[in-house]
């Protein structure tokens, strides 16, 4: 699909979340420009901590998210903005719950903190409160059948930890760090060394652990699309020898969209 003939939720799921994008087209096509009005919205939560310079502006900004999408869920007027109407639509058009939204909100606020979770169980934490209830409204979007609650929370797991993995480098740049400090610490570490560019080459073992997470959690909720995404995903990082910084992990895993359209079209009981 050209990027000229996107929307502008649709050019923004490509441009910053080109993953969830790629999911989104194995939708039906009358879906999906509800599921980049998702994929938009979380994208501008999501970007809270990039773009403000103190904790407050932060809590301020989310705010105007809670506001803007409580006013759509009490019937006022849908404020003029180029992720909210089209959120709001797709609110209405597949009664999507109000209290996912704010489960997504919620959780943002912890990045405002400049804290690094403290331990392994911590980031899969984070990596649940902030993918698990996108996936919940994802799944209401698409029709898509009932999920066990466990493999729901073991797929939004799974995918988010491996995000925040590929996204490290990213984050560590702008002083932000995903990573367990526990697990830091037991080499050596801590996230302000890192921001500083030192001890890079001992973020492997670090790395491993992260991995071995995900995969457990991938393990627990192989019938979605998004965890064989992930997968492909630690498998690449797997073959980086568990470096981050590999030049080998600037592209996307070979062949990626032809083995998920194969998995969509071929496995039974893989959704997205």
């Amino acid at each position: 699909m050209a990027s000229h003939v996107l929307p502008y939720c649709g050019e923004m799921a490509r441009k910053h979340d080109p993953g969830r994008f790629l999911l989104s087209l194995f939708a039906p096509a009358e879906r999906r420009e509800d599921l980049w009005s998702l994929i938009a919205f979380n994208h501008e939560i999501a970007k809270t901590r990039e773009v403000v310079t103190e904790t407050q502006l932060g809590l301020i900004r989310l705010q105007w998210w809670r506001d803007a999408l409580a006013g759509v869920y009490d019937g006022k007027p849908v404020l003029k903005h180029q992720v909210v109407e089209p959120l709001a639509e797709a609110i209405r058009r597949h009664d999507l719950p109000r209290e996912l939204f704010e489960a997504l909100i919620f959780a943002r606020e912890f990045d405002l903190e400049d804290r690094a979770p403290a331990t392994l169980e911590g980031m899969a934490n984070y990596a649940d409160f902030t993918a698990t209830p996108l996936l919940k409204l994802w799944r209401r979007v698409t029709g898509a059948g009932d999920m066990p609650e466990d493999e729901l929370i073991a797929a939004g797991t799974a995918y988010a930890l491996t995000g925040l993995l590929r996204a490290a480098p990213v984050h560590l740049h702008q002083r932000r760090c995903y990573l367990p400090e526990d697990l830091l610490k037991a080499q050596g570490l801590d996230p302000y060394m890192l921001y500083d560019g030192k001890g890079l080459d001992k973020l492997a073992p670090v790395v491993k652990a992260v991995t071995k997470r995900a995969r457990q959690a991938a393990e627990k909720s192989p019938g979605f699309l998004s965890t064989r995404m992930a997968r492909m995903y630690l498998a690449q990082i797997e073959k980086a020898q568990c470096n981050l910084l590999s030049s080998s992990l600037q592209a996307p895993p070979p062949f990626m969209a032809l083995r998920l359209w194969w998995a969509a079209r071929f496995s039974a009981g893989v959704a997205a």
